[in-house]
Order: structure tokens, then C-alpha cells, then sequence
């Protein structure tokens, strides 16, 4: 998908270009009758019909400048919606070729349990990206492929829970926001409480549980 930058000197130098285009003729013609309206106002004597049909000339031309000018915003305007509009198409595209992709990952690397598999989504998520190889658009985590970077995760300690736990069902009762009372504590959650509470209440709220 091409966007159009509409900040851009080639494009800003084009909307110039075609504004004079649009606009020259009748500016010259306007500067043309003025110059009879000076002439003819210098003159010791004035023909009404004369003078009054120069000036409906000006009039008539200053409208069609108007008209002009009033058409070429109108079609800038149209180009910027244009434009906002294929970036938020290709934003949504992108946010669900990679929410896609990742799904199908971690899927694929064992990660089958619902709610640990929305719960290492959230985890995630924020390393993955959409990148533009030779026109073919690719799902990337870093720098690296988002498989090669699922598949080196999921053998690490923190994801090894995550594939163990895949066929259970749930986390420990921390997970859930603590039991008899007892206040949630960052650095007694498992991989896999930390993960599920991120994603049922947001990093922000997880960052704030003591340590």
C-alpha cells in the first residue's frame, strides 16, 4: 500500500505547480481589466456602458477564481482523508498479520492452553512487528523471524511453564488477584501468574504490585 506525504517538497511542489496552472490565466485576465478600469477611469470623459461591462468582466472572473480556489482545497482536503485513511487501513492490516502470525507461532510451539496463550500474547506482543522485505510484508520479533524468536523463547525458563502448563487449565490461585486476603507480590508469581495477570489487568497494574 503506497501512502501519499502530503509534507513532502515533491508533492507540496506539485499542489503549487497545479494551483498556478489553475489560477494563471484568470489572474492575468483580472490584471488585464484592471488596467482598463485605470485607463479608462484616467480618461476626462467615461462611457457608463463601457466602464460597466469591464467591470462585470472583473466581477465574473474574480467569481471563477473563487470557484477554483474553493475546488483545489476541497481536493486537498480529499487527498489528506486519502491518505489518513490507507495508513489506518494498513495500521489495522499489519496489527492483525502479526496477531495472526503470533497466535500461530506460539500455537505451533506449544502454547495451546487458552488462557496461557493470550496471557504469553500480552507478554509478547509488544517485540513483534511488521516489516516490508522487497514488497512482502513480514512478521518480525527484533531482528529476527518471528518463528526463530518463538522457537529460542519457548525453551527458556520463562517459556518452558507456558508449553509444560499448555494442556492445564489455569495458573495458580495467585494468578486470580491472591487468596485468603494475602496482597500479590511480584517476586512470588511464577512465569505463568505474571503472564495471566498482565493480561487480565495490563502491565501497567503489574508494574505497580511490590516487589
Amino acid at each position: 500500500m503506497t501512502d501519499v506525504d502530503l509534507t513532502a517538497p515533491e508533492v507540496q511542489a506539485a499542489i503549487d505547480a497545479a494551483v498556478q496552472k489553475a489560477t494563471a490565466p484568470l489572474l492575468a485576465k483580472r490584471d488585464e481589466l484592471l488596467g482598463e478600469v485605470k485607463k479608462l477611469r484616467k480618461q476626462t470623459e467615461i462611457d457608463p456602458a463601457d466602464l460597466e461591462k469591464v467591470e462585470s468582466e472583473r466581477d465574473d472572473l474574480k467569481a471563477k477564481l473563487a470557484d477554483a480556489t474553493k475546488a483545489l482545497s476541497k481536493a486537498t482536503k480529499a487527498a489528506e482523508d486519502a491518505t489518513k485513511q490507507a495508513a489506518e487501513t494498513d495500521a489495522a492490516y499489519r496489527k492483525s498479520l502479526a496477531d495472526t502470525a503470533l497466535t500461530e507461532a506460539l500455537t505451533k510451539a506449544g502454547v495451546t492452553n487458552p488462557v496461557h496463550l493470550k496471557a504469553v500474547k500480552a507478554l509478547l506482543g509488544g517485540a513483534v512487528s511488521v516489516a516490508d522485505d522487497n514488497g512482502t510484508q513480514v512478521v518480525k520479533a527484533g531482528d529476527k523471524a518471528l518463528g526463530d524468536f518463538i522457537t529460542e523463547w519457548a525453551g527458556t525458563d520463562e517459556g518452558k511453564h507456558f508449553v509444560i502448563n499448555g494442556a492445564s487449565g489455569g495458573g495458580a490461585p495467585g494468578s486470580q488477584g491472591g487468596g485468603g486476603g494475602e496482597q500479590l507480590k511480584r517476586s512470588s508469581m511464577s512465569h505463568v501468574q505474571k503472564a495471566e495477570y498482565v493480561s487480565k489487568h495490563g502491565q501497567d497494574a503489574f508494574m505497580k504490585l511490590p516487589d
